[in-house]
Parts: C-alpha cells; sequence; structure tokens
C-alpha cells in the first residue's frame, strides 16, 4: 500500500522487515471515545506478533489528539519534526 493512507497520520507504508507505518483513522464522530488508543493496542500486539520492533507514523502538526494517542501509548516513544510533519517512532521492544 503506497501512497497517503489516512489524514490522522499522513503515512505510507514502509518496507523494512523490521518497521512499519502504522496508519489509521478514526472518523470524526467516533473521535474521542478512546478507539484509536484501542487500534493502536491492537496493532501494536499484531506487529510484535509478526516479529516487528517498531511503528512509525508521520503525523500533521496540527493533529495533537493522535500525537497524544502514541505518547500515551506505554510504548517508547520518539518524535522529531520534519518538513511539515512530525515523525514518530514506537517501540515495541
Amino acid at each position: 500500500m503506497d501512497g497517503k493512507a489516512s489524514s490522522a497520520t499522513d503515512a505510507t507504508w514502509s518496507a523494512s522487515l523490521v518497521r512499519r507505518k502504522s496508519p489509521f483513522t478514526v472518523v470524526d464522530k467516533y473521535q474521542g471515545r478512546g478507539l484509536g488508543t484501542a487500534l493502536l493496542r491492537h496493532l501494536a500486539v499484531i506487529a510484535r506478533q509478526g516479529g516487528l520492533r517498531e511503528l512509525v507514523a508521520y503525523v500533521l502538526p496540527d493533529n495533537k489528539a493522535m500525537l497524544k494517542v502514541f505518547e500515551k501509548s506505554g510504548l517508547k516513544y520518539t518524535a522529531k519534526r520534519e518538513a511539515g510533519s512530525i515523525y514518530v517512532k514506537l517501540g515495541l521492544t
């Protein structure tokens, strides 16, 4: 899956075997109900079972809700600003 995957993360899939970009979207009317957190938790379990070591995402800087989900995920969180977006890494190990 190449190209933009969602407006929430503005991400594409990575080709690495140990890292995958993690695009997902929660429809506006369902935001604020913990669905993003639940999706990320489930995605992390599946990724670990598949042998991945980290998830990465490019998040639009104004998407504070998604950044908060990543930051509070309990996963090893790092973020840095890159050309018009925030590059987020979530360690799974």
